[in-house]
């Protein structure tokens, strides 16, 4: 079984303030569990933005999801402002594992964590992705003495 994210937020080195909207909410009063997806989403291509990946349909090589997955512990809805954080798990010559938290407004425990892996490709085959970006993706990499 692969360890889960953590679930405290001095866990996570990347961290990026979201608010939640009011169709987020679902017909049982709480965010719908899909929304917590496109937080992961969300957060992890912006990062990557950041450090100067932008994701093109048609760019010569894109990262794709092929593994997900969430764990919620507590519930989200409008008008709550999320803190999502972000840990690279596991950095390889053509994937990364992002484990990311859902904090809810200005609660330090996790109201929910999950994790997203990401495959560099090309023409439907994985590559390797460039290597200054790698470079850069290690500054999130989890430093297991700190857990």
């Amino acid at each position: 079984m692969v360890e889960s994210p953590q679930r405290n937020l001095d866990a996570y080195p990347h961290t990026l303030q979201l608010p939640t909207r009011w169709n987020d909410n679902d017909s049982f009063g709480h965010m719908n569990n899909a929304m917590h997806y496109q937080l992961f989403d969300t957060v992890v291509n912006l990062l990557l933005r950041d450090l100067g990946s932008l994701q093109e349909a048609n760019g010569a090589s894109r990262f794709l999801v092929v593994e997900t997955g969430c764990r919620y512990f507590a519930e989200m809805a409008y008008p709550d402002i999320v803190n999502v954080g972000l840990v690279v798990r596991n950095l390889g010559r053509s994937s990364v594992r992002y484990d990311l938290a859902l904090f809810r407004n200005t609660e330090r425990e996790a109201a929910a964590v999950g994790f997203l892996v990401h495959v560099n490709t090309s023409e439907g085959r994985a590559i390797a992705m460039d290597e200054d970006l790698r470079n850069r993706l290690e500054k999130y990499l989890r430093k297991t003495a700190s857990l």
